[in-house]
Protein backbone atom coordinates (compact mmCIF):
# COMPACT_ATOMS: atom_id res chain seq x y z
CA UNK A 1 0.00 0.00 0.00
CA UNK A 2 1.21 3.50 -0.78
CA UNK A 3 2.05 5.89 2.04
CA UNK A 4 -0.41 8.63 2.88
CA UNK A 5 1.85 11.19 1.23
CA UNK A 6 1.90 9.38 -2.10
CA UNK A 7 -1.59 7.88 -1.96
CA UNK A 8 -3.13 7.89 -5.43
CA UNK A 9 -6.88 8.43 -5.29
CA UNK A 10 -9.45 8.03 -8.03
CA UNK A 11 -12.66 10.03 -7.64
CA UNK A 12 -15.91 9.53 -9.51
CA UNK A 13 -18.60 12.21 -9.39
CA UNK A 14 -21.99 12.42 -11.07
CA UNK A 15 -22.36 16.14 -11.77
CA UNK A 16 -20.21 18.86 -13.30
CA UNK A 17 -20.65 21.03 -10.21
CA UNK A 18 -19.30 18.19 -8.04
CA UNK A 19 -16.31 17.81 -10.35
CA UNK A 20 -15.53 21.54 -10.05
CA UNK A 21 -15.42 21.25 -6.25
CA UNK A 22 -12.31 19.03 -6.34
CA UNK A 23 -8.94 20.85 -6.14
CA UNK A 24 -6.08 20.13 -8.51
CA UNK A 25 -3.66 17.53 -7.18
CA UNK A 26 -1.19 15.35 -9.09
CA UNK A 27 -2.20 12.32 -7.02
CA UNK A 28 -5.93 12.81 -7.64
CA UNK A 29 -7.62 11.40 -10.75
CA UNK A 30 -11.20 12.54 -11.40
CA UNK A 31 -13.86 11.33 -13.83
CA UNK A 32 -17.53 12.21 -14.17
CA UNK A 33 -20.38 9.86 -14.95
CA UNK A 34 -24.05 10.35 -14.05
CA UNK A 35 -26.03 7.26 -13.03
CA UNK A 36 -24.88 4.10 -14.80
CA UNK A 37 -22.21 6.11 -16.63
CA UNK A 38 -20.32 6.13 -13.33
CA UNK A 39 -19.17 2.59 -14.11
CA UNK A 40 -17.33 3.75 -17.23
CA UNK A 41 -15.95 6.76 -15.37
CA UNK A 42 -14.61 4.45 -12.67
CA UNK A 43 -12.96 2.24 -15.29
CA UNK A 44 -11.25 5.35 -16.64
CA UNK A 45 -9.68 6.42 -13.34
CA UNK A 46 -8.75 2.84 -12.46
CA UNK A 47 -6.31 2.86 -15.39
CA UNK A 48 -4.08 5.15 -13.31
CA UNK A 49 -3.00 2.39 -10.91
CA UNK A 50 -4.76 4.08 -8.00
CA UNK A 51 -4.72 2.94 -4.38
CA UNK A 52 -8.30 3.95 -3.55
CA UNK A 53 -11.42 4.91 -5.48
CA UNK A 54 -14.09 7.16 -4.00
CA UNK A 55 -17.65 7.92 -5.04
CA UNK A 56 -17.88 11.60 -4.10
CA UNK A 57 -20.70 14.13 -4.28
CA UNK A 58 -24.24 14.82 -3.17
CA UNK A 59 -26.79 12.31 -1.89
CA UNK A 60 -30.36 12.32 -0.64
CA UNK A 61 -31.29 11.63 2.97
CA UNK A 62 -33.79 8.80 3.58
CA UNK A 63 -33.47 8.74 7.37
CA UNK A 64 -35.14 11.52 9.43
CA UNK A 65 -31.94 11.86 11.47
CA UNK A 66 -29.91 12.80 8.39
CA UNK A 67 -30.23 16.42 7.30
CA UNK A 68 -29.13 18.74 4.54
CA UNK A 69 -25.35 19.34 4.53
CA UNK A 70 -24.56 16.37 6.79
CA UNK A 71 -21.45 14.44 5.78
CA UNK A 72 -21.80 10.67 5.46
CA UNK A 73 -19.27 7.89 4.83
CA UNK A 74 -21.43 4.78 4.32
CA UNK A 75 -20.40 1.38 5.65
CA UNK A 76 -22.53 -0.51 3.12
CA UNK A 77 -23.57 0.22 -0.46
CA UNK A 78 -26.82 -1.36 -1.61
CA UNK A 79 -28.07 -1.80 -5.15
CA UNK A 80 -31.75 -1.68 -6.13
CA UNK A 81 -32.07 -5.43 -5.51
CA UNK A 82 -30.94 -4.79 -1.91
CA UNK A 83 -27.72 -6.71 -2.35
CA UNK A 84 -24.94 -4.90 -0.53
CA UNK A 85 -21.15 -4.73 -0.25
CA UNK A 86 -19.10 -3.32 2.60
CA UNK A 87 -16.87 -0.33 1.95
CA UNK A 88 -13.23 -0.19 3.13
CA UNK A 89 -13.23 0.30 6.91
CA UNK A 90 -9.55 1.27 6.81
CA UNK A 91 -9.99 4.03 4.26
CA UNK A 92 -13.32 5.10 5.76
CA UNK A 93 -11.47 5.84 9.02
CA UNK A 94 -8.66 7.57 7.12
CA UNK A 95 -11.12 9.85 5.29
CA UNK A 96 -13.18 10.54 8.40
CA UNK A 97 -10.08 11.83 10.20
CA UNK A 98 -9.22 14.06 7.25
CA UNK A 99 -12.70 15.61 7.30
CA UNK A 100 -11.92 17.28 10.66
CA UNK A 101 -15.61 17.70 11.41
CA UNK A 102 -18.63 15.60 12.29
CA UNK A 103 -19.17 12.63 10.00
CA UNK A 104 -22.08 10.19 10.12
CA UNK A 105 -20.54 6.81 9.44
CA UNK A 106 -23.12 4.29 10.68
CA UNK A 107 -25.18 4.58 7.51
CA UNK A 108 -26.21 2.48 4.54
CA UNK A 109 -26.49 4.03 1.09
CA UNK A 110 -28.54 2.70 -1.80
CA UNK A 111 -27.83 3.49 -5.44
CA UNK A 112 -30.98 4.05 -7.47
CA UNK A 113 -31.32 4.63 -11.20
CA UNK A 114 -33.95 7.28 -10.48
CA UNK A 115 -34.19 10.10 -7.98
CA UNK A 116 -36.07 9.13 -4.83
CA UNK A 117 -37.77 11.67 -2.64
CA UNK A 118 -40.03 9.45 -0.59
CA UNK A 119 -39.22 7.53 2.56
CA UNK A 120 -38.58 3.91 1.66
CA UNK A 121 -40.40 1.17 3.50
CA UNK A 122 -37.24 -0.18 5.09
CA UNK A 123 -35.04 0.61 8.06
CA UNK A 124 -31.98 -0.57 6.14
CA UNK A 125 -31.48 2.57 4.06
CA UNK A 126 -30.28 5.94 5.31
CA UNK A 127 -29.33 7.71 2.09
CA UNK A 128 -29.60 7.39 -1.69
CA UNK A 129 -27.41 8.36 -4.63
CA UNK A 130 -27.15 7.43 -8.31
CA UNK A 131 -23.49 6.40 -8.72
CA UNK A 132 -21.87 4.61 -5.77
CA UNK A 133 -22.88 1.02 -6.59
CA UNK A 134 -21.69 1.38 -10.20
CA UNK A 135 -18.33 2.72 -9.03
CA UNK A 136 -18.07 -0.04 -6.42
CA UNK A 137 -18.70 -2.67 -9.10
CA UNK A 138 -15.70 -1.44 -11.09
CA UNK A 139 -13.59 -1.29 -7.91
CA UNK A 140 -14.37 -4.92 -7.08
CA UNK A 141 -13.48 -6.04 -10.58
CA UNK A 142 -10.08 -4.37 -10.24
CA UNK A 143 -9.63 -5.34 -6.58
CA UNK A 144 -9.16 -1.71 -5.53
CA UNK A 145 -10.43 -0.46 -2.12
CA UNK A 146 -13.61 1.60 -2.29
CA UNK A 147 -15.06 4.35 -0.10
CA UNK A 148 -17.87 6.81 -0.58
CA UNK A 149 -18.04 10.34 0.82
CA UNK A 150 -21.30 12.20 0.37
CA UNK A 151 -22.87 15.47 1.47
CA UNK A 152 -26.63 15.38 1.93
CA UNK A 153 -28.58 17.64 -0.42
CA UNK A 154 -32.30 16.80 -0.25
CA UNK A 155 -33.68 15.21 2.91
CA UNK A 156 -37.09 14.01 4.09
CA UNK A 157 -38.03 17.50 5.22
CA UNK A 158 -36.83 19.12 1.99
CA UNK A 159 -37.35 16.66 -0.90
CA UNK A 160 -36.71 17.60 -4.51
CA UNK A 161 -40.12 18.67 -5.94
CA UNK A 162 -41.64 16.17 -8.36
CA UNK A 163 -41.96 18.78 -11.09
CA UNK A 164 -38.17 19.20 -11.05
CA UNK A 165 -37.50 15.46 -11.02
CA UNK A 166 -39.61 15.14 -14.17
CA UNK A 167 -37.36 17.49 -16.19
CA UNK A 168 -33.89 16.25 -15.23
CA UNK A 169 -32.03 14.93 -18.26
CA UNK A 170 -29.66 11.96 -18.55
CA UNK A 171 -26.72 14.13 -17.42
CA UNK A 172 -28.46 15.23 -14.21
CA UNK A 173 -29.22 18.70 -15.56
CA UNK A 174 -32.53 20.56 -15.57
CA UNK A 175 -34.13 21.10 -18.97
CA UNK A 176 -34.35 24.89 -18.92
CA UNK A 177 -37.15 25.27 -21.47
CA UNK A 178 -39.30 22.65 -19.74
CA UNK A 179 -38.72 24.42 -16.42
CA UNK A 180 -39.87 27.72 -17.94
CA UNK A 181 -43.15 26.22 -19.11
CA UNK A 182 -43.77 24.40 -15.83
CA UNK A 183 -43.37 27.64 -13.89
CA UNK A 184 -45.48 29.52 -16.42
CA UNK A 185 -48.22 26.95 -15.89
CA UNK A 186 -48.02 27.15 -12.08
CA UNK A 187 -46.16 30.28 -10.93
CA UNK A 188 -46.19 29.22 -7.26
CA UNK A 189 -43.48 26.73 -8.22
CA UNK A 190 -41.02 29.63 -8.16
CA UNK A 191 -41.14 29.45 -4.37
CA UNK A 192 -40.31 25.73 -4.46
CA UNK A 193 -37.45 26.45 -6.84
CA UNK A 194 -36.00 29.15 -4.58
CA UNK A 195 -36.21 26.91 -1.53
CA UNK A 196 -34.54 23.90 -3.17
CA UNK A 197 -31.87 26.14 -4.71
CA UNK A 198 -31.09 27.52 -1.26
CA UNK A 199 -30.39 24.09 0.24
CA UNK A 200 -28.52 23.03 -2.91
CA UNK A 201 -26.13 25.97 -2.57
CA UNK A 202 -25.65 25.20 1.10
CA UNK A 203 -24.77 21.56 0.40
CA UNK A 204 -22.42 22.56 -2.45
CA UNK A 205 -20.55 24.95 -0.16
CA UNK A 206 -20.08 22.09 2.30
CA UNK A 207 -18.99 19.73 -0.50
CA UNK A 208 -16.40 22.23 -1.80
CA UNK A 209 -15.03 22.83 1.68
CA UNK A 210 -14.86 19.08 2.28
CA UNK A 211 -13.03 18.46 -1.00
CA UNK A 212 -10.35 20.95 0.02
CA UNK A 213 -9.75 19.02 3.25
CA UNK A 214 -9.74 15.59 1.66
CA UNK A 215 -7.93 16.09 -1.62
CA UNK A 216 -5.36 18.89 -1.30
Amino acid sequence: MASKKSLKIGIVVGLKSEEKSIPKNNNIFVARGYGQEAYGAAKKVLKNNIDLIISFGLAGGMNPEIKNSDIIIPKKIFNEKFRFYKTSSFFNSYLEKKCKEKVISKVNLITSQKILNKKMNTSLIDAVDMEADFVFKAAREHKVPFSSVKVIFDDLKNPIPNFLISIINTKGQLKALNLFFLILKKPYRIKNLIEINKIYRKSMRKLTSLAQKLFL
